[in-house]
């Protein structure tokens, strides 16, 4: 059965990151205070990848390698900037 990820794209806005961080992941216990920009910055240099699965409810999938034989969509940003 191949697995669908909602990939984040790397381009995509501190803003639009915690969002979806605050409402779709849970909270799971204690966490570093900066854990969330630390992901951010990780994911926006191309060290790691991010997003979310159907199989992991209120949870953030994060890795250094895309998953074999997964079909991906990419999540853009979805906050226009205002000026």
């Amino acid at each position: 059965m191949t697995k669908k990820i909602y990939l984040l794209s790397p381009d995509i806005s501190w803003e639009t990151f915690k969002l979806l961080q605050d409402k779709l992941v849970k909270d799971s216990g204690p966490t570093p205070m900066n854990a969330d920009k630390a992901l951010w910055e990780l994911m926006r240099e191309k060290k790691i990848y991010c997003g979310f699965r159907k199989d992991m409810p209120n949870d953030m999938w994060i890795g250094i390698d895309l998953p074999k034989n997964a079909k991906i969509e990419i999540i853009k940003d979805a906050i226009s900037k205002r000026t």
